[in-house]
């Protein structure tokens, strides 16, 4: 069953409606029985939380069939099969409520135009890079790279032998692919698709330093007596022990610290500072530090494996696939300015599920290229 499939099963939207025992029993029965639509099934269930029904979009004569097929419905109990407990205006009020979830994921506004998006996948090939006394090691994906207090490195039951001193490694991170790294003090980071790490094999007696082009989260081993700086282009970020997510991708100008727990400083090259507690966003402009209070979830739910969006520009949307996927977006600047989109995005291996869930959540048509 795709997205849609669900989302127009009755028995479904019951599910979403009332989470009884019986539908539960159902689904759960159902997916047991079908794994393969498990990833449809909750792709579906944050369309379905997100859905914003209007009214105005039936026709005075869609208006009269609903009316019609409602009355209907309600004369047959086993079209819907409703606990005893509920009333005969919650029968009703459900069966409206499908029939216009039916309409709506069905019709278009006549006058609303749905910008159509061709989607291409790079041609380019890359693999994960570790780059370590001068050899390059090709690395898997989504594997973790464990740095060992000796100065070896190791990725999928290897040894890769790196410096046994200060020298730094380069892990390098392709678009369309992620991985994990574990510090030599016991910190680690789940390092983001585009993204580059700068990191020794161990660390100097007095300071723990990194260097990030991209975007990590890191939960930074504690050391009192040994800080940690994350080092960008732009900024530094210093702590001592806590939680945060860094996004510093080159020529981008969405530049921010996002602190999850503990406590962190930020100094930028034209000496801007400021100190952050959790549940901050920093937003380092050119001009001025931004802080905001945010749920921290919508920064680093990526490194779960999925996506949240509340009231995002789906433009910005599009870039984040961009980067996780490797693919490119037709310039679409004209056709989605001031369109957003709020809802949950799983990260399926597949990029058609995730298309299809996005284009549910947006009201927009993804055409892709060269069939990937």
């Amino acid at each position: 069953m795709t997205v849609k499939d669900f989302l127009e099963n009755e028995k479904f939207i019951l599910f979403m409606l009332f989470k009884d025992t019986e539908s539960i029993k159902h689904w759960d029965l159902h997916l047991s029985k079908h794994p393969e639509d498990k990833i449809h099934f909750q792709n579906a269930e944050q369309a379905f939380k997100k859905i914003k029904l209007n009214p105005s979009y039936l026709q005075k004569s869609d208006k009269e069939a609903l009316h019609k097929r409602i009355f209907e419905a309600t004369q047959k109990s086993k079209i819907i099969k409703i606990n005893r407990k509920r009333n005969f205006y919650s029968a009703i009020a459900a069966c409206a409520l499908i029939l216009i979830l039916i309409k709506v994921y069905n019709t278009t506004p006549t006058d609303l135009e749905v910008p159509k998006i061709l989607v291409e996948k790079s041609l380019a090939k890359t693999e994960i890079e570790l780059i370590a006394s001068g050899k390059t090691f090709t690395l898997s994906n989504k594997k973790t790279l464990t740095v060992s207090k000796e100065g070896t490195i190791n990725a999928e039951g290897k040894s890769l032998k790196g410096s046994d001193s200060t020298t730094y490694n380069i892990l390098k991170v392709p678009f369309g692919k992620r991985t994990e790294l574990v510090l030599a003090d016991g910190s680690k980071l789940w390092v983001n698709s585009g993204s580059t790490v700068k990191f020794p094999s161990k660390f100097n007696k007095n300071k723990r330093e990194i260097y990030l082009e991209g975007e990590i989260y890191i939960e930074v081993a504690k050391n009192k007596l040994k800080p940690f700086n994350v080092k960008t282009s732009n900024f530094d970020v210093n702590v001592y022990g806590t939680t945060f997510d860094v996004k510093a991708y080159k020529d981008n100008e969405e530049q921010r610290v996002v602190l999850v727990e503990g406590s962190v400083g930020v100094s930028t090259i034209d000496n801007m500072k400021a100190k952050m507690l959790p549940s901050e966003s920093l937003d380092i402009t050119a001009s001025k530090l931004i802080k905001t209070n945010v749920d921290t979830e919508i920064y680093t739910s990526w490194k779960n494996g999925f996506l949240i969006f509340d009231d995002k520009p789906l433009e910005e949307i599009l870039i984040e696939l961009s980067r996780y996927y490797n693919v490119t977006f037709s310039d679409t600047k004209k056709e989605l300015i001031n369109k957003k989109c709020t809802g949950k995005i799983y990260l399926s291996s597949n990029l058609e599920d995730v298309l299809e869930t996005l284009s549910t959540l947006s009201n927009s048509s993804f055409k892709i290229q060269n069939n990937i």
